[in-house]
């Protein structure tokens, strides 16, 4: 059974492009000393909101490239590194589906490999990086940490790259 229909492998390569771009790429929920910790990562941003006091210095919104610098665990800043890494990685997908959207026909035939398949490889690749950005997370942030857009950006690279072209 096929996912997503040949006629249609363009479109959707370009919604999951920008789908990808949008969703949390890691969710993360922690309660200590009476205090409740929620993170929304995001590939250009995190917010970060403190339920059950204020503390001074903290930084609710911090842009990607902010994060790791932020972070007082080598292992955490690493993560905060994987991220703008992603970030970075996404913008040529990014690009590359905001020219497919507006030109098709003109990419296909300049491109040596189909737009689609490459859309999907370059998610991917995305979801490659915060997944392990998750996995560090995981691994060295308390509470529980649920890397929800780095599946669903695995999941969309898998449907792109094994859609049916012909």
């Amino acid at each position: 059974m096929a996912w997503v229909k040949a006629e249609y492998a363009g479109e959707f390569a370009v919604l999951a492009t920008w789908l990808v771009g949008v969703a949390p790429w890691s969710v993360s929920l922690f309660e200590a000393d009476g205090l409740t910790v929620v993170a929304l990562r995001f590939l250009p941003f995190r917010f970060q909101f403190i339920f059950g006091a204020t503390l001074a210095g903290e930084r609710p919104f911090l842009w990607a490239w902010q994060v790791a610098a932020f972070q007082d665990s080598a292992t955490v800043a690493l993560a905060g590194t994987l991220g703008v890494a992603a970030l970075g990685t996404f913008l040529l997908p990014f690009g590359l589906s905001l020219y497919y959207y507006a030109a098709e026909e003109r990419l296909e035939a300049a491109l040596p490999v189909d737009p689609v398949r490459l859309l999907g490889g370059l998610v991917g690749l995305v979801g490659l990086l915060t997944l392990a950005a998750s996995a560090l997370f995981i691994t060295s942030f308390p509470g529980v940490t649920v890397p929800v857009g780095a599946l669903v950006a695995l999941a969309f690279a898998y449907l792109l790259l094994t859609v049916d072209r012909t």
